[in-house]
């Protein structure tokens, strides 16, 4: 039975992260080993996104809403333990309110997280709102669009896994943020990414090594300058972080 959830009824019910250490699981196919600490050495100050324990995976989302057309993209990062990326995902998507929309991400991601057979995840969102209702809503017969996509969620939650839901900042979100703001097309097809734009280069080295992130989701001059060496350096040393 998964940890988070119950299946209604009763209400679900949460036990707080962390989970149990876990056995090691062999690494997916398109994993690399991490740079050694000497050459990416940790920053960890501030708010920033945090690698999950050993033997989880840690999967992002996030959604970017227009109110002036009902159209949204949706988008999530899913890294190992090591902070290297596993895969990606963006679409446009039609929905009615941003809260529709980050709950639309929360449902790809569980759905490719299942679909691609990874067991331990935690699922991570920005929307606080988002992560509550998953968690504590009783939903027997979905009135409506949303609810339908609430109880989805919590039918992945009931599954043979450990799937851990909870809310992050946006400093901890810069990844998937960004993802939003890279569509592969303008249609409503989903897109995996299996390896990483080039865009997000910067952002994942920032998150690899703890860097703090700006709440307004952008790095510093200082920061970008910082990022550049230190990828120059890994490139030079045919060294790879995602």
């Amino acid at each position: 039975m998964n940890p988070i959830f119950l299946p209604p009824p009763p209400p679900f019910s949460f036990i707080p992260f962390p989970p149990p250490i876990p056995i090691s699981v062999p690494p997916p196919p398109l994993y690399c080993r991490p740079p050694p600490d000497h050459i990416l050495p940790a920053i960890s100050t501030g708010i920033h996104w945090n690698k999950p324990p050993p033997g989880f995976v840690k999967l992002n989302t996030d959604a970017s809403y227009k109110y002036n057309c009902q159209r949204s993209s949706i988008a999530g990062v899913c890294r190992d333990e090591d902070g290297i990326w596993m895969f990606g995902f963006s679409s446009r998507v039609q929905s009615g309110s941003s809260f529709e929309a980050e709950l639309m991400a929360v449902r790809e991601a569980l759905k490719l997280a299942w679909d691609k057979g990874l067991r331990r995840v935690i699922l991570e969102s920005d929307s606080e709102s988002v992560v509550n209702r998953i968690r504590n809503q009783t939903i027997r017969q979905p009135k409506n669009q949303m609810e339908e996509i609430i109880l989805e969620c919590q039918g992945y939650g009931s599954r043979a896994w450990s799937c851990f839901i909870q809310h992050t900042r946006r400093e901890g979100n810069f990844a998937a943020d960004a993802l939003t703001k890279k569509l592969a097309s303008e249609s409503f097809d989903l897109h995996v990414w299996n390896h990483p734009p080039e865009s997000l280069s910067l952002i994942l080295l920032a998150d690899m090594i703890g860097m703090e992130v700006p709440r307004h989701g952008a790095l510093d001059k200082n920061q970008i300058a910082q990022l550049k060496l230190m990828k120059r350096e890994l490139l030079a040393r045919n060294l790879h972080w995602y």
